[in-house]
């Protein structure tokens, strides 16, 4: 099962608290039993020898042990925590006050005893406990002297088996009412805690419902209210949800705009071309009607004239519906490739010789530089042959008498080249060059000419030029002329 954040730090917190509180139980648990050891040990350190000092029997040299063994029996009568042992300056127990089936060792350890009788280390001091072979106590010692010489030790085991037992029942009882005390305290803690996470962690994903509910209210417009700042490095993942709503509403906003746009280029180019469309209908329609109406009281030259007149309006309007379908062709995504390798030079000579007639007309000088060129091209050449129709077109449209236009091909590298379509034309202004493309825009100082054009040749020409993966470029110097570039891709030989 995958947690969420929020579950996953609750248990961490709860782990690490639980490890916590246990390492401070244990910690205080031994501070407590080495203060009590310690107080007890000091409370009883002249113990010992307050006992040998006060006792004939021990001042005599002990040669007695039987009647020792009665006094320590007889003290620990009076004293029960109390253990009192007698060894020998090597160590050995020689008596004790214990019952003998108790005891587990015969012989301790000296140096604890030296080092309390000595003050050579701080309490508490522990001595080896004859009831276990490995068991540590506190004690209370003195050594025994017959004259000069070293009798032995008096050895109290200050904190007896007795007094451990009977302590140890106690000290259970109490442990179960503080460890029911600690759980409470740490459950009351935890539980504080617990609500000021999950009001840290929740604060977040309020505010991101609030936004939220407050971008519904006004329509997903991001305009209208003011969205909360998150954090976009964050690893927080209620912050990085924040982030990806921004760039959501962002991207719908985007869309939106996108839409009222194209909505309204809809509506003026809907608007555009019914009267583009009306013109030529109107002129037909009219020529026609006179020829209906009057077809006895006109020439045969008039006729011929009316005729004509009819035909030129009735291919401009062909041509019109013709550019109109091909766009909204275009624009629908519809449109199918035909990839082949051919010469691009090649297809170059094509184009321009449809305008031989055009350019004659102007005597406009066509340059293809270089004049012989093998460069093989992978496209669509029924497409790129319209989009070089469409820029010749433009660039002899714009291009004066005895102007020039040239055709560069250059090669970018061994997988592209590049083709430049310059003129010598009018030029465009600066500022309009990001809008020549758009549908029905025409530049301020376009060049009008006996033919009634839609301005979609651009338009038309992007969008061939998007399906064929290339993006056109362009330059221009009011006055001095225009420089149409896009890359083509090259058949690797």
């Amino acid at each position: 099962m995958k947690l969420s954040l929020y579950h996953r730090l609750s248990l961490s917190l709860l782990v690490v608290f639980i490890a916590i509180i246990s390492v401070f139980y244990i910690l205080a648990q031994e501070l407590e039993q080495k203060t009590r050891y310690e107080s007890e040990q000091h409370l009883h350190l002249s113990l010992a020898a307050s006992l040998a000092r006060d006792n004939p029997l021990l001042l005599q040299g002990v040669y007695d042990h039987k009647a020792l063994k009665n006094l320590f029996h007889t003290l620990m009568v009076m004293g029960p925590a109390f253990e009192f042992y007698f060894v020998d300056p090597e160590g050995e127990i020689v008596t004790h006050s214990i019952a003998p089936s108790l005891i587990k060792r015969t012989k301790i350890d000296l140096l604890p005893l030296i080092q309390l009788t000595q003050n050579q280390a701080p309490l508490p001091i522990y001595g080896d406990d004859p009831q276990h072979l490995s068991r540590k106590k506190i004690f209370s010692a003195a050594p025994v002297f017959n004259g000069n010489s070293l009798q032995g030790y008096l050895y109290v085991i200050v904190a007896g088996e007795r007094y451990e037992s009977a302590f140890n029942r106690l000290q259970s009882s109490r442990k179960i009412e503080l460890s029911i005390m600690v759980m409470f305290g740490a459950m009351l803690f935890l539980f504080v805690v617990m609500l000021g996470i999950f009001s840290y962690f929740t604060r977040p994903l309020r505010k991101l419902s609030k936004d939220i509910k407050a971008l519904q209210a006004v329509g997903f417009d991001k305009n209208k209210v003011q969205l909360a700042q998150w954090m976009p490095n964050s690893r927080n993942e209620v912050h990085q949800l924040g982030v990806a709503f921004e760039q959501m509403v962002k991207q719908i906003n985007q869309q939106f705009d996108m839409l009222q746009q194209h909505d309204e280029q809809r509506r003026e180019l809907l608007a555009d071309i019914s009267h583009d469309l009306r013109t030529p209908l109107s002129s037909l329609q009219g020529y026609i009607e006179t020829l209906s109406l009057k077809s006895d009281q006109v020439t045969k030259e008039q006729r011929q004239k009316y005729v004509e007149i009819a035909l030129k309006n009735a291919q401009q309007l062909k041509g019109l519906i013709d550019q109109i379908f091909e766009l909204a062709h275009l624009e629908g995504g519809q449109v199918s490739l035909n990839l082949e390798a051919f010469n691009l030079a090649e297809l170059l000579y094509d184009v321009v010789a449809k305008f031989s007639l055009q350019t004659a007309a102007k005597n406009i000088d066509i340059n293809i530089i270089p004049e012989c060129s093998y460069t093989q091209v992978h496209s669509d050449i029924g497409k790129l042959e319209r989009v070089l129709s469409n820029l010749l077109e433009n660039a002899i449209r714009h291009t004066p008498v005895s102007g020039e236009i040239t055709l560069v091909i250059t090669d970018i590298n061994q997988h592209q080249c590049q083709l430049t379509i310059t003129d010598t034309g009018t030029g465009i202004k600066e500022e309009e060059l990001l809008y020549i493309f758009d549908t029905r825009y025409r530049a301020s100082n376009a060049v009008q000419d006996k033919e009634k054009h839609t301005g979609l040749g651009l338009a038309i020409t992007k969008k061939l030029l998007e399906l064929l993966k290339s993006d056109i470029k362009v330059t221009s110097t009011l006055g001095k002329g225009s420089s149409f570039s896009f890359n083509l891709r090259k058949v690797i030989l």
